[in-house]
């Protein structure tokens, strides 16, 4: 297996880890109990992509795994050009660019919102993929280290609203119902594309590894050969693990008011925003989603934070093959009934 000498500085040999969550063991065997057993090899490559580290782990079968990593890098590439909203030129800022009329986009453009809007009507609203002008105002990773007054935001607030979102798939098309507003897809986007990812690297090969990027994780491995990895769950406020999450294959996506924030008279800011009121969420700390689908987990992980442990552990039991741990603004630990796992 050839490697470049630029791709050999970018591989850092054993398990992914990382803030949000990491991963503890990758191989184990389950007999009365976990069993850790040796993995075999893996490399891991790194990219700084999507404003975040991108980590694929990948585990040695044979495949060339150095072509593999380039090809999902190129994909993430590919797609955070389609879907960000950093970009002038991706899909969402013209649409947000034209809002009132509609814009022809690409297919996974439509993808992505109809998932979007999916996750908004399933949380009431919670989620909100137009939350754009708000997150402006506010600076979309808190950068500007303001808070904007109560009537500006206020002044925002009827741009919000995901109703007027229109999809024509037929025509290939979405428009945004009101001048100025702005489609944000941040929330869904990331782990639509760490999704994208696994299945690039599925076609070339690979048979086990780990796709994660900021907040967003996705594990698969051959059927053949199933070992549950066991991925631990950050505190949201203390340098230790709050929990583990036992996952065959799926999604893990984790949003908290720890990853992006600033702080103003005693006050933490973050940038996860409570669409019905403009300002950042404040019923949560932290949330951890196990779905099977990356976007629907990364778009709910941020409904359930705005949510709250109430509301939002009602609508994880409610939906199929959706699991989570919510910490709550006091730091108590809410954990789903099916949740594979558990809590320190």
């Amino acid at each position: 297996m050839s490697m470049s000498a630029t791709m050999k500085k970018n591989i850092i040999y054993g398990l992914a880890a990382a803030a949000v969550f990491c991963v503890i063991a990758a191989s184990i065997l389950i007999k009365k109990g976990f069993i850790l057993t040796r993995p075999p090899e893996s490399l891991t490559y790194t990219r700084t992509l999507m404003g975040t580290t991108v980590e694929l782990t990948l585990w040695d079968n044979g495949a060339d795994l150095d072509q593999a990593a380039e090809a999902g890098f190129t994909e993430i590439k590919r797609l955070e050009h389609v879907l960000s909203s950093y970009d002038p030129d991706s899909d969402a800022s013209r649409v947000t660019s034209n809002a009132g009329n509609p814009v022809r986009v690409s297919h996974e453009m439509l993808g992505v919102t109809t998932a979007a809007v999916d996750a908004a009507v399933s949380s009431c609203g919670a989620f909100d993929p137009t939350v754009g002008a708000l997150a402006r105002l506010w600076g979309y990773s808190g950068e500007k280290g303001t808070v904007p007054s109560a009537k500006d935001v206020k002044k925002l607030l009827p741009l919000v609203d995901y109703t007027k979102i229109t999809i024509d798939g037929a025509m290939q098309t979405i428009m945004l119902g009101k001048k100025d507003m702005s489609l944000n897809l941040g929330g869904v986007a990331k782990g639509y594309i760490v999704g994208r990812t696994a299945e690039v690297l599925k076609t070339r090969g690979v048979r086990r590894a780990i796709v994660k990027a900021g907040g967003d994780m996705f594990v698969f491995q051959d059927k053949r050969d199933r070992r549950p990895f066991i991925i631990g769950i950050q505190h949201p406020r203390e340098k230790r693990l709050l929990g583990e999450v036992y996952v065959d294959e799926g999604a893990v996506s984790s949003s908290g008011d720890y990853e992006r924030f600033f702080t103003k008279g005693g006050v933490r800011y973050h940038h996860i925003l409570d669409p019905a009121t403009g300002f950042p969420a404040d019923k949560s700390i932290a949330v951890t989603i196990v779905a099977k689908d990356p976007a629907r987990a990364d778009a709910l992980s941020t409904a359930v934070f705005v949510m709250g442990p109430k509301e939002g552990m009602q609508l994880i039991e409610a939906l199929d093959g959706v699991e989570g741990v919510i910490v709550d603004a006091k730091g108590k630990v809410h954990a789903s009934k099916g949740f594979k796992g558990k809590i320190f």
